[in-house]
């Protein structure tokens, strides 16, 4: 009874180390992965961008237009070429042809005697009462400022000064422009 308790214990703690090992190496990987990720997207320039910010951007001329020029080949539209109509595409054959669509014409409804005979109509009329309600009236109590805490409200109204623009909006070195 003793030994298997024993075993119990020794196996449980080789799983949880087993399972600690695993995990671990799965998060190992998972910060690999996504610095892959961000290689292979288009967004790699902008994503590092913004964790290399932290770095003193001494960039001349040739590293500016070098970018812009990056950023050029990012912008350039693709075009396609022009579809063209093959014969098999309006060939008739090639497709299931045989259903005719058929427009319905339905006749006009006519009312006859007994739609118009309110005695056929009459088992229900019973529960169907018009209800009315007595008109309200305004009483004094109502319009006692006692009853409610009314209190004069002041409104002022809050004026802003215009916008201007700060030196760091236009600064090139913060935006990586």
């Amino acid at each position: 009874m003793k030994t298997t308790n024993n075993v119990q214990k020794a196996i449980t703690k080789s799983l949880a180390v087993i399972i600690s090992l695993v995990l671990i190496s799965i998060t190992v990987n998972a910060q690999d992965f996504w610095r892959t990720v961000m290689e292979n997207n288009s967004f790699s320039q902008i994503a590092m961008a913004m964790t290399d910010n932290n770095e003193a951007s001494s960039a001349s001329v040739d590293a500016t237009t070098t970018d812009l020029s990056a950023y050029a080949a990012y912008a350039t539209v693709d075009a396609e070429e022009a579809l063209e109509v093959e014969n098999w595409m309006i060939a008739e054959n090639n497709f299931f042809t045989t259903v005719n669509v058929e427009t319905e014409i339905e006749e006009a409804l006519e009312v006859e005697n007994w739609m118009t005979n309110e005695s056929l109509f009459d088992g229900m009329a019973s529960y169907f009462k018009v209800e009315t309600e007595e008109a309200l009236e305004v009483e004094d109590w109502m319009q006692n400022t006692d009853y409610f805490g009314v209190m004069s409200v002041d409104v002022e109204e809050e004026t802003e000064g215009g916008l201007e623009v700060e030196a760091w909006m236009t600064n090139s070195e913060i935006w990586n422009i």
